[in-house]
Parts: structure tokens; sequence; C-alpha cells
């Protein structure tokens, strides 16, 4: 049986239920990036749905400076889970979201 390949999504606009992902993991970008953010608004993203849906996020976070956020959704053993799979800080209005390593 063939594996199939990673797709990911063409460039969309964010929506609420793209925002809710990102409050929900919120807490965890602060710790990872050391910072709190009075701007978190999420703008744009990338879907790719294997097994695990994830997610390629781009928020505003103020000041002409984007975070890039990998964040995944599952059900595991009939328990839904949300979480963050890495971090990139220092993007701009134009970089392209793309899947990047975990931090």
């Amino acid at each position: 049986m063939e594996v199939p390949m990673r797709k990911w999504s063409d460039t969309k606009f964010a929506t609420g239920d793209i925002q809710e992902l990102c409050d929900v993991v919120k807490s965890k970008v602060e710790d990872q990036t050391g910072k709190v953010f009075e701007n978190y608004k999420a703008l744009f993203y990338r879907e790719e749905n294997m097994l695990v849906l994830h997610y390629l996020i781009k928020v505003y976070v103020g000041d002409d400076d984007y975070l890039h956020l990998w964040v995944f959704q599952s059900i595991s053993t009939g328990i839904f889970e949300i979480g963050l799979r890495g971090v990139q800080q220092h993007h701009k209005w134009d970089d392209p979201l793309k899947p990047f390593d975990e931090n």
C-alpha cells in the first residue's frame, strides 16, 4: 500500500476557528518566546490533513512583526488534543508559510 505524500493547502485567510486554535496555544507560544503578546491575531494559514490536522499560521504580534506557528489537532484514543509543534519569530508580512523544524 502506497503512503500518500504530505500536501499542504494553499494559503488562506484565517477564520474564527483558526484564531481559536491560536488562542488555545498562546500561553505555550509566550513560554517558548519568553514574551507576552498584547497583539495576537491570526491572519493566514495553511493546513495539511493526514492522520492529524496540521496548521501553519501567520500571527500578527505588533510593530510589523509576525510569528509562524505550527499547530496540530488530533483525536488520539478518543481524546481531542490541540498542541503547539513549533514557533518561528521575526517574520514579515510577505514571508511565505512553510513547514519548519519543531522547536
